[in-house]
């Protein structure tokens, strides 16, 4: 558990020593430096050093005991409440000087993901910050991940269309089921992820086990042509809804004449 937190601290930009040296005294306080030292395994001749740092970080303050110096440290919720205001305030300034510098920005690049983790992240960055309009394709083990922030989306007022490929019990205004059976994906054993986010961005990719191929741009033909991808999907649906037995008797039960691009027969 202790190592737990000590690597957690770490990640948030303390040292490995100032972090073992907090969770000690969080574990057990007050102490003095000697005890410090001997309960987080810190060598002695460092300790006063790191905890100075702790000191300057507010995270640790000293008072006086009966014969030496004792250290307590600041709770973990304040811990936590500073650290976020902190970073909060620093990405605030962050942005207001980056917004200074966006002029002549070059949107004519592509960006490409090779790492699951990173599609789910620039994916949910997208539905976070889109204020207009969200068009998504999309797969159930990514929209597990993702259903929270199409959720607060929606709270937002964000205009919303999905293509959900097979059933869910998920609420989205206008979420349209797309069978799985008989589609480009299930015949070669993958997944499609298309997202447009306030028809300014797209992230478009393939997705099998242990493998991620996606690309994210800003360039406009690139977003109008995932664009042009989802609403004709939903074209697809919306027909397939209302027209489903006559489209059947014309193109068979799975749509196999509709789907042979390499031939149109008349029926």
């Amino acid at each position: 558990m202790m190592n737990s937190a000590v690597s957690a601290l770490t990640q948030l930009g303390l040292s490995d020593y100032e972090a073992r040296a907090y969770t000690a005294l969080l574990a057990q306080h007050p102490l003095t430096a000697y005890e410090i030292a001997k309960n987080s395994g810190i060598p002695s001749s460092k300790i006063y050093e790191v905890i100075r740092k702790l000191e300057n970080r507010r995270t640790v303050q000293s008072i006086h005991g009966e014969r030496s110096k004792l250290y307590i440290p600041l709770s973990s919720e304040e811990f936590i409440q500073e650290f976020r205001a902190s970073v909060e305030y620093h990405l605030q300034a962050v942005k207001s000087e980056l917004t200074n510098i966006r002029t002549g920005m070059d949107v004519s690049y592509t960006w490409h993901i090779k790492e699951y983790d990173g599609l789910i992240h620039k994916a949910k960055r997208m539905l976070d910050t889109a204020r207009e309009s969200i068009l998504l394709s999309i797969w159930p083990p990514e929209m597990d991940l993702l259903v929270e922030s199409l959720y607060n989306a929606e709270k937002r007022g964000v205009k919303i269309a999905v293509i959900h490929y097979g059933t869910t019990q998920i609420k989205i205004k206008q979420l349209f089921i797309h069978p799985k059976e008989g589609t480009i994906y299930s015949d070669r054993g993958v997944r499609g992820f298309s997202l447009v986010a306030d028809l300014r961005e797209a992230v478009n990719g393939m997705l099998q086990t242990g493998k991620t191929e996606a690309i994210w741009s800003m360039n406009e033909g690139f977003v109008i042509m995932a664009e042009g991808y989802i609403r004709h999907d939903i074209y697809q649906m919306k027909t397939v809804k209302r027209l489903s037995a006559h489209l059947k008797k014309m193109f068979g039960e799975k749509y196999e004449k509709l789907r042979d691009v390499f031939s149109d027969d008349n029926f």
